[in-house]
C-alpha cells in the first residue's frame, strides 16, 4: 500500500509538471505571435524574487530555463540592487544572487528608484525590450497587468509561475487581430476594383486574337540577280517593227 501510494504521488507531481509547462509553452506562444517576444528571453529580476527563489530552493537559471522551455537572458538593474542592499541584512542573500545577474542600464544610476518604480520604467511605453518580469512585489504585479504586452512570473512555495495573459494583453491582441482582418479585407477589396477597370481594357484585348510574331519578309529576303543576268539584260535590243511604207 506504500508503495502504491508513492507510485501514485509521483504520477500526480509529473502529471503537474507537463501541466505547467505546457501553460508556459502556450503563454510564451502568444507573446511571440501578438507582442513579437522571441528566444533568448529577457527576464528582469528584482530583490523580492530572488529572496523567494533563495527560500524555496529554487535556481533561478537552471529551472527558469527548463520550465520556459529555452534560452534565457537574467538581469536586473541597479535600482533593484540598491534597494536590496538598503533593507538590510534580511536581504542579504537575495542581494549576493542579485548581483550574479547582468545588469540592465535604468537610466537611474544618479539617483535611485524605488524597484517598482524602476521596473514600470523599463517596461513603459510598449516594453519594447521585451521583458518578462519576475516579482513577488503584488502592488507591481497589479499595475503591470493593466499594461498590455508584460509577461508576469512569481515564485509560489518552490514552484515557479507564468502567468496566462492579463485581460489586457489579451484584448490588445483582440484589437491587433480585428485591425489586421480589417485592413486585410480593404486591401482584397482594393485589389479587386483594381483588376476591374485593368479588366476593361484587357477585355478587350483578348477578344483580339493574338497575332503572331511576324517572320521576316519574304520579299526581303529574294536573292540577288547575278551580275551576268542583268548584263545580258542591257545588252539585248529590241528589234525595230517593220515599215509598211517600205513595201
Amino acid at each position: 500500500a506504500v508503495v502504491s501510494t508513492q507510485s501514485t504521488g509521483k504520477q500526480i507531481n509529473l502529471s503537474m509538471k507537463v501541466k505547467r509547462l505546457k501553460h508556459s509553452k502556450r503563454v510564451l506562444a502568444f507573446y511571440e505571435q501578438n507582442y513579437g517576444f522571441r528566444k533568448p528571453y529577457n527576464i528582469l529580476v528584482d530583490g523580492t524574487f530572488t529572496l523567494a527563489a533563495l527560500k524555496g530552493q529554487v535556481d533561478i537559471l537552471v529551472q527558469v530555463a527548463k520550465y520556459l522551455g529555452g534560452d534565457i537572458q537574467v538581469a536586473t538593474t541597479h535600482c533593484s540592487l540598491r534597494e536590496c542592499y538598503q533593507l538590510g541584512p534580511t536581504l542579504s542573500g537575495a542581494h549576493k544572487i542579485l548581483k550574479k545577474f547582468k545588469r540592465h542600464k535604468c537610466g537611474h544610476e544618479n539617483s535611485a528608484l524605488a524597484a517598482g518604480d524602476c521596473i514600470r520604467a523599463m517596461v513603459g511605453d510598449g516594453n519594447k525590450e521585451h521583458y518578462l518580469v519576475a516579482t513577488q512585489d503584488k502592488d507591481l504585479i497589479q499595475e503591470l497587468r493593466e499594461q498590455a504586452g508584460i509577461p508576469l512570473m512569481y515564485i509560489s512555495g518552490c514552484t515557479l509561475f507564468l502567468e496566462s495573459p492579463s485581460y489586457q494583453s489579451r484584448g490588445d491582441a483582440e484589437e491587433k487581430l480585428k485591425n489586421q482582418d480589417l485592413l486585410s479585407e480593404f486591401e482584397k477589396e482594393t485589389i479587386k476594383q483594381l483588376k476591374a477597370e485593368r479588366g476593361e481594357g484587357e477585355d478587350k484585348k483578348l477578344n483580339r486574337k493574338r497575332k503572331r510574331p511576324k517572320g521576316p519578309n519574304p520579299l526581303s529576303c529574294k536573292k540577288k540577280k547575278s551580275d551576268s543576268t542583268e548584263t545580258k539584260k542591257k545588252k539585248k535590243k529590241k528589234t525595230p517593227k517593220p515599215d509598211n511604207d517600205a513595201e
